[in-house]
């Protein structure tokens, strides 16, 4: 690999100083920018700004692959209009694309695959070859700790800089329909739900785990405006999931269990859904048996719950983790016999498949060792980006010249 082409990076500076360490390999690196939040935050040899229209866009990126002499094209996620347009024209020119996303095992890890990601993957996720593969015995890194606030700091940053930039690309459209204003209260709406959780709920994980141990199902939710749930599942939304999993539960689960439904996360200070978990819960006559929770520790749930429905998150591989029943309904790469439940919702309440836990110990090496990098996007980046260097050397992508010291990228220029 001796050109490689940027497109849109997780919020921060990770792209840039990959894109600088590898210059320092030297790569030559080229950078495109969709908007002004993507420009801020880059660093290339070369950047280019595009400020066409999406129809614009397929020409332009194939022309612009040939003209550089693109030799790997390097993205964090492969669903955005303009990545999923990228991922078909670099199938179409054999040149590798190289997808970001975040940990299949979270936390403290993030996804780097060839050709796409989770239900994209295009590793061989077959029980002959998982069971075939020889452990190359790579150690787990440190944990990488607490990232809200260098989460919320990156994403604040990148979307006031995508509106002053507006008037230099007129014909953009984010992947998210919220603007600058909504993204920024959003994030500190987070923080204040955040606080106020932890005093309101302190208490339920003491119910969770003693009365109602192993008499709750847990079904986390996702992201709203989560890839996985719009191009990898055939539910509406997360209301639609909400709805199904809720009249499922109320029609089939056993008399005396309970559905613990968790708000994920990141979209804390983004939605709230109390209202409509009222309203079926109503409706389908389960009041008293819905619990709706945001900060609960996660683990600590997967320990007592009696199985776990997901639309296609990685919590799901969490669970199977903790050998915890779990039913998928929408498509992802570790819903394959032997792992979690093959029939459908209804049957899963009474009767869950059980994990074959020395199958998923296997899957899980394998996983680990061929897709996940030890490190974070927002935090320790540079530790990161050592695993990241290593990978492409193993892959033999990039030549092993040695080590390239990380003093002079991490903070110089990005």
């Amino acid at each position: 690999m001796s050109v490689a082409v940027f497109l849109q990076g997780p919020h921060g500076p990770f792209f840039a100083r990959v894109a600088k360490r590898l210059s320092q390999h030297g790569v030559i690196t080229h950078k495109i920018n969709f908007n002004g939040g993507d420009r801020f935050f880059a660093w290339a040899d070369f950047q280019e700004d595009f400020a066409g229209s999406e129809d614009d866009w397929p020409f332009f990126f194939r022309q612009y692959l040939l003209d550089k002499g693109a030799e790997a094209v390097f993205a964090y996620g492969d669903c955005r209009r303009y990545h999923a347009t990228a991922r078909e024209i670099c199938s179409s020119l054999q040149i590798p694309f190289c997808v970001f996303e975040e940990g299949y095992l979270r936390p403290d890890f993030v996804t780097l695959e060839w050709g796409g990601v989770n239900a994209f993957s295009q590793r061989d996720w077959s029980e002959e070859t998982i069971n075939q593969y020889e452990p190359n015995g790579r150690q787990k890194g440190l944990p990488v700790g607490q990232t809200f606030w260098h989460r919320a700091l990156f994403a604040i940053e990148y979307y006031l800089a995508m509106r002053f930039g507006q008037s230099e690309f007129p014909y953009y459209r984010h992947h998210r329909s919220r603007d600058w204003l909504e993204e920024g209260t959003n994030w500190l709406r987070s923080f204040v739900r955040k606080g106020l959780y932890k005093i309101t709920e302190h208490k339920l994980t003491d119910r969770l785990t003693s009365n109602l141990s192993q008499q709750f199902f847990l079904f986390p939710l996702q992201t709203r405006d989560d890839f996985q749930l719009r191009r990898h599942s055939d539910l509406l939304s997360i209301e639609n999931a909400i709805d199904v999993v809720l009249k499922s539960f109320a029609q089939n689960a056993p008399e005396g269990t309970v559905v613990v439904i968790k708000h994920h996360p990141m979209d804390r200070g983004f939605c709230h859904y109390q209202k409509l978990i009222d309203v079926l819960a109503e409706r389908y006559s389960i009041v008293g048996r819905v619990i709706y929770c945001h900060d609960l520790h996660l683990p600590t749930l997967l320990d007592h719950a009696r199985g776990v429905v997901t639309i296609n998150s990685t919590v799901g591989i969490s669970a199977l983790l903790h050998k915890v029943p779990t039913k998928v309904l929408g498509r992802a790469l570790y819903d394959i016999p032997g792992l979690t439940h093959q029939g459908q919702l209804a049957s899963f309440w009474s009767s869950p498949e059980k994990v074959d836990f020395t199958y998923f110990q296997r899957f899980h090496t394998y996983l680990y060792e061929q897709t996940q990098i030890d490190g974070s996007f927002s935090k320790g980046i540079d530790k990161t980006i050592d695993g990241v260097i290593k990978h492409l050397q193993s892959v033999a992508v990039l030549a092993a010249q040695g080590p390239v010291s990380v003093e002079t990228c991490s903070t110089d220029a990005v």
